[in-house]
């Protein structure tokens, strides 16, 4: 019996890592495209295709006469402090999409799945659904926002099948020492934890965010690939908002417990921002085609990052 073929772009990222591990798990043949050589810490068992998406003609070369019959797309850039990000977001994440979907438009991917993010939605407070006004405020969203218009036109012209999923902020112990996602807050704290003895917010702790934790989000990507497509968008969310400060607290004590040991927590003192209104981003659309139900994995992934750091320095 032929192995189901997937392709995950962006698959030794943040997120990416996590699909790659998952589905090599589920015994799939797993075929990885990725700009950068990495090594991730106890994931093998794929296949690796080096290719720089935001480059038409290398994503030609190194896709076009493979089939796949998914294909996972998660491969963004979302380092806005880089210098010169305004044009690498349009690049990678909307035209390298493009690109992607140009080189894989004659092959017969049963399944396109995209990940764009709730930013284009411009919200960060208040209830937003798939029915709210697209008010990107960013670079980050509006370069997704018109990777979201490449997958629906190639729909349109070349019948490729796709879901594309806005992901709120997905979380998770990183499966690579270099990678570049230290700064998320989870992975930030619980680093600073481990090597600072102390947790440090520069903001008050009071911004509202929504999380996901990583390994559910593998296992909705696994339900769905195997669906029929829908050709909708849908928000993935968590639908429960956490105060940062919250989550600073659960490391603090994830800390305590599993060193005997605590941490100090300090908070900007002389930021002085309000959040009136909570921020709620429904996930009841994609919930009429999946069953989940999103359970809070920050002491877990806490543990898992001390872990994971401690290792490094044995």
């Amino acid at each position: 019996m032929a192995l189901n073929k997937i392709l995950i772009t962006g698959g030794m990222g943040n997120l990416g890592s996590w699909l790659t591990q998952h589905f090599v798990a589920m015994g799939w043949e797993v075929f990885v495209l990725t700009r950068n050589e990495r090594k991730l810490e106890g994931v093998s068992g794929f296949q690796t295709i080096h290719c720089d998406i935001s480059n038409e003609e290398d994503c030609i070369n190194k896709l076009s006469g493979k089939e796949f019959d998914y294909v996972v797309h998660c491969a963004s850039v979302n380092d806005g402090f880089v210098q010169g990000y305004p044009k690498l977001a349009i690049d990678v994440n909307a035209w390298g999409t493009r690109n992607l979907l140009e080189a894989l438009k004659k092959a017969s991917v049963k399944h396109f799945i995209y990940f764009s993010t709730f930013q284009v939605y411009g919200k960060y407070s208040g209830k937003i659904t798939e029915e709210t006004p697209l008010e990107t405020k960013n670079d980050y969203g509006l370069s997704h926002l018109f990777a979201e218009g490449y997958v629906k036109m190639f729909h349109f012209n070349h019948k490729i099948p796709f879901t594309i999923l806005r992901l709120t902020n997905s979380y998770g112990c990183p499966k690579d020492y270099d990678s570049s996602k230290w700064y998320l807050v989870l992975n930030d704290l619980a680093r600073s934890a481990i090597e600072k003895k102390k947790i440090i917010l520069k903001s008050n702790g009071l911004a509202p965010r929504d999380f996901i934790w990583m390994g559910e989000v593998c296992k909705i990507v696994e339900s769905l690939v195997s669906k029929k497509p829908t050709n909708e968008i849908y928000n993935l969310s968590g639908e429960k908002t956490y105060q940062m400060l919250e989550i600073a607290r659960i490391i603090q004590k994830a800390y305590f417990e599993n060193f005997n040991e605590s941490v100090s927590l300090s908070i900007n003192e002389d930021d002085k921002t309000e959040y009136p209104e909570a921020l709620v981003v429904s996930s009841s659309k994609l919930k009429t085609i999946v069953n989940y139900q999103s359970e809070p994995k920050f002491k877990d992934e806490a543990i898992n990052v001390f872990n994971f750091l401690e290792k490094k320095l044995v």
